[in-house]
């Protein structure tokens, strides 16, 4: 059962809160990776817990796996926060999420921890009594020729609660952000014409015209796309860019006057291992996000590569599995392809994330960083090698290439 300290908020009430109080205020959004980047509060923070956190929980989760911000949970242990609002999807009612879901998690865990907090559950407002009824049938003819056809009418259907996010977006759109789907940057595919622009005609810059769109934002701070777009300035102007990760041993980083770089050479093939450098890349894009930059990570074409660095970067920061990472970045930049060794790392550093030892809470933001000296070996039945660091996780687990099954 929640606590009892949980009061139920109307959403013109919470309205009022984010417009007199803001920062008093946090709104916990319990939805998934892929709604919350779809559309969401302005302000609201996504809270995401994996399978795995929420079958080991049993019920009682630590503050730092709702609230992942150090400052935040700092203010709410403090008491610095008036109100904490959470929500779900479209939940009108506390007797509706699934005793396990992230919603009721989050709330037990505020309640325990959130020092005198108001702790409230968006419920939204019905719909309308008769909006969900089916109309009555037209009374029979009392005369034909010929009988009418049975017809079914099914039984009038009660109101469908109306709650949480969905209800909130339809009653106050203007508090809500519903970002547009990211597109590639359209500026003329001729480098010579450009102001600006690098000489894209050697050979370690060559891609082929039809990946030449644009680079493509991932988040907004976070942009993916080829070689040649890394030889463009106005493109990495235009698009507000100060760093760059050159996922690449060849191509070369044409404007280090003017912005920040981080090379990683890695090949793109079966024998290269471009695990043991996810952790460092991931601080980089950390730490120019932290600074207020835009991180433009690129390798040859902008397909393997680059890619698997997109996607370890959502899996870790994002505790989200790999195929939701996967299909995110594919939705924005449909061609990238991770060669075949390089899924198998991603799988691997999965399952590092998510479960990153038996003896601690699974998926906790404090994770430790991968051990690079360590020696290596090889798991799943690939036709490849591929090179993955051991470390304190056991690798018992992992019993397929598709699939990994923590047995702890």
């Amino acid at each position: 059962m929640v606590n009892l300290r949980v009061c139920a908020l109307e959403c013109e009430a919470l309205r009022g809160l984010l417009q007199e109080r803001s920062a008093q205020c946090v709104v916990l959004d319990c939805r998934s990776f892929f709604s919350f980047n779809a559309a969401h509060i302005r302000g609201s923070c996504n809270v995401r817990l994996s399978t795995i956190v929420r079958r080991r929980a049993k019920g009682v989760l630590a503050l730092e796996h709702v609230v992942p911000n150090e400052e935040l949970r700092a203010r709410l242990r403090q008491g610095q926060v008036h109100t904490v609002v959470l929500l779900d999807e479209r939940s009108a009612d506390l007797e509706l999420p699934k005793r396990d879901s992230t919603l009721l998690l989050a709330l037990g865990t505020l309640c325990r921890e959130a020092r005198g907090a108001r702790i409230c559950f968006l419920k939204g407002e019905c719909a309308a009594p008769g909006a969900a009824e089916t109309q009555p049938a037209p009374p029979p003819a009392e005369s034909s020729a010929r009988p009418a056809p049975l017809r079914a009418h099914p039984a009038p259907l009660s109101p469908l609660p109306a709650g949480g996010y969905e209800a909130f977006s339809a009653a106050c759109s203007e508090l809500c952000t519903k970002p547009a789907a990211p597109t590639g940057l359209s500026l003329p595919l001729s480098a010579s014409s450009a102001p600006g622009s690098a000489d894209s005609g050697c050979s370690s810059c060559g891609t082929p015209l039809y990946d030449q769109g644009g680079p493509v934002e991932i988040l907004p701070f976070l942009y993916l796309g080829s070689a040649y777009h890394a030889s463009r300035k106005d493109m990495l102007d235009a698009l507000g860019i100060t760093a760059l990760i050159n996922v690449s041993a060849n191509c070369p980083n044409h404007f280090e006057g003017h912005y920040q770089y981080k090379s990683i050479p890695v090949e793109d093939n079966h024998k290269a291992d471009i695990s043991s450098w996810f952790n460092e890349a991931i601080d980089f894009i950390d730490s120019v996000k932290n600074d207020g930059g835009r991180v433009f990570v690129h390798c040859q074409a902008g397909i393997s590569r680059s890619a698997t660095i997109c996607l370890a970067y959502l899996m870790r920061t994002n505790r989200v599995k790999l195929d939701e990472a996967f299909e995110f970045v594919k939705q924005r930049r449909s061609i990238i392809s991770p060669n075949f060794s390089f899924m198998g790392q991603l799988l691997q550093f999965e399952s590092q994330v998510l479960a990153p030892n038996c003896s601690a809470e699974a998926g906790s933001p404090a994770m430790s960083v991968l051990d690079r000296g360590a020696s290596t070996t090889t798991v799943f039945n690939f036709p490849v090698s591929i090179p993955v660091h051991t470390s304190s996780s056991a690798l018992s687990y992992l019993q397929s290439p598709i699939t990994t099954s923590p047995s702890c």
